[in-house]
């Protein structure tokens, strides 16, 4: 395959699907709380201006460090304040904003510091509004013009065993004593394996992750999964896994937590 084509195909998945995404979720005394799904495309979009072959020549230094995004979208508020566009959307769209109408999403984007986040959040009632979490995002990327591009990558693409797989389903459970994560793979071969020919896509995911960061309101006692992080009041877990061991083994970020009794 091209070089020059392949780093773009590459780029512009990884500009949608992120070099790094980080899962966080805070919780609350009285069981809500907020989930966060961020994409940092930072790294991403460097990479593409490279393949591109360079950036805009126009833009004076000083201009492009002036251009900073920091900006919340409310699903609920956007379907309310044009109620009678979204009645005109196609049908698909339609449904996908009435499923994601009580989350938001969010962009920051300064590049004179080089940071371009993206995140699809939840702000919940209790553990239980989670349920179906993963379906309700990617509901929320179909609202993406280039939701369709990548789509056809998954199944008519080399790339999409690399992509994420939105059917798996990912369970979360919060007690009073204990927090654990599981999830559901949608086929019966779990684990992916990759070919020679994969060789030239690999390369491009080495540095690609997968971050969970849980908070919750009482000290960790004990977690089951070795290489995580503790903050040190012992309320924050994190823990990061390489983005090729996740796609092939999605469980590798499934673990359990005991709190201190207190």
């Amino acid at each position: 395959m091209n070089k020059i084509l392949l780093r773009i195909l590459v780029l512009f998945v990884l500009s949608l699907t992120s070099c790094t995404v980080k899962e966080s979720i805070v919780f609350n005394e009285d069981g809500s709380g907020n989930f966060l799904l961020t994409y940092d495309m930072a790294s991403a979009m460097e990479q593409m201006k490279v393949a591109m072959g360079g950036e805009d020549s126009t833009d004076s230094t000083e201009e492009k460090k002036s251009k900073v995004i920091d900006t919340m979208m409310v699903f609920s508020e956007i379907m309310e304040t044009f109620k009678d566009s979204v009645a005109a959307l196609p049908e698909d769209k339609r449904l996908a904003l009435e499923a994601v109408k009580d989350m938001y999403m969010k962009m920051k984007m300064d590049e004179g510091t080089g940071v371009f986040d993206f995140g699809i959040g939840l702000n919940f009632k209790s553990i239980s509004d989670l349920k179906g979490i993963q379906e309700k995002i990617e509901k929320a990327k179909s609202l993406n013009a280039q939701n369709d591009q990548v789509s056809a990558m998954k199944t008519g693409s080399p790339l999409g065993k690399f992509m994420l797989d939105e059917k798996n389903d990912v369970e979360y459970v919060f007690t009073d004593s204990s927090f654990s994560r599981k999830t559901s793979v949608s086929d019966a071969e779990e684990e992916i394996t990759f070919e020679e020919s994969d060789n030239e896509f690999i390369e491009y995911f080495n540095s690609a992750y997968y971050i969970v960061e849980y908070t919750f309101p009482k000290k960790i006692k004990s977690f089951s999964v070795e290489g995580a992080e503790l903050s040190g009041d012992k309320k924050t877990i994190t823990y990061k896994v390489r983005w090729l061991d996740f796609i092939k083994k999605p469980k590798i970020l499934d673990f359990d937590v005991k709190f201190v009794n207190e």
